[in-house]
């Protein structure tokens, strides 16, 4: 579904990423860890197409999507940002997770159904007239999640989603995650804590200084390589 070949991205005349190259296969989810300043937001933005599309930068190399050059700001493409307080602006969580598709003349019954599978999907049903501001902040993890996931995406990329979120509700948001692979969606979390990245299986991606270390299934974490740039390396590997 996605084919990364020798992207490298440069902001202001400094190299940002170098070189990097990896696939991503529908229904396949990927674990992206490194260092503060590793290049891993960067490399969503890439691929989303915010950089260049809203944020200066140059992107070199190849982003190919479904089997041809990647389009800016791919709307088959859904992206969470670190902090969901970013991402929630309206009333109610029902009008937050329909907003989207409103602007995509989405009206009616089909709105409602849109709205009402993307709440249920990540554990918000019933909560569609509240004030998302009332939520606590996992919630509004989730609800950010769901106002993505009603867009339809066929890939969903996570930046860091359990940063500001405590034990519990991070393995919540992983459950989450988990059954999105399961119906298919293809799935890539940048992650500072490994830990959660390996119960989420599929393959790994760690970056360092904005180079590739090292690319494959769990057993990564074993090599010294990744060992020396410095991620945690998880328990369970």
């Amino acid at each position: 579904m996605l084919d990364i070949e020798k992207l490298s991205v440069s902001i202001k005349g400094r190299k940002i990423l170098h070189g990097v190259s990896f696939s991503v296969k529908k229904g396949e989810s990927l674990g992206i860890a490194g260092t503060m300043g590793s290049g891993k937001t960067t490399l969503l933005y890439s691929i989303k197409g915010i950089i260049p599309g809203l944020k200066s930068g140059k992107v070199e190399g190849r982003i190919n999507f479904s089997g041809e050059p990647r389009k800016a700001m791919d709307k088959r493409m859904g992206i969470v940002f670190q902090n969901p307080n970013d991402q929630v602006f309206c009333n109610t969580v029902g009008e937050e997770v329909g907003f989207g598709l409103k602007n995509l003349g989405i009206r009616g019954h089909e709105l409602e159904a849109k709205v009402q599978d993307a709440l249920r999907t990540v554990g918000l049903e019933g909560r569609a007239k509240d004030d998302p501001f009332e939520l606590s902040q996992g919630q509004r993890q989730k609800l950010a999640i769901a106002s993505v996931l009603a867009m339809g995406p066929e890939l969903i990329m996570l930046d860091e989603p359990t940063s500001s979120l405590d034990h519990r509700a991070s393995i919540e948001i992983y459950d989450i995650l988990r059954g999105l692979v399961k119906e298919g969606k293809s799935v890539i979390v940048v992650e500072h804590d490994t830990d959660y990245l390996v119960g989420l299986g599929g393959k790994f991606l760690v970056l360092d200084g904005g180079r590739q270390v090292a690319h494959g299934g769990k057993e990564i974490f074993n090599s010294k390589k990744v060992k020396e740039c410095g991620v945690k390396i998880p328990w369970t590997r």
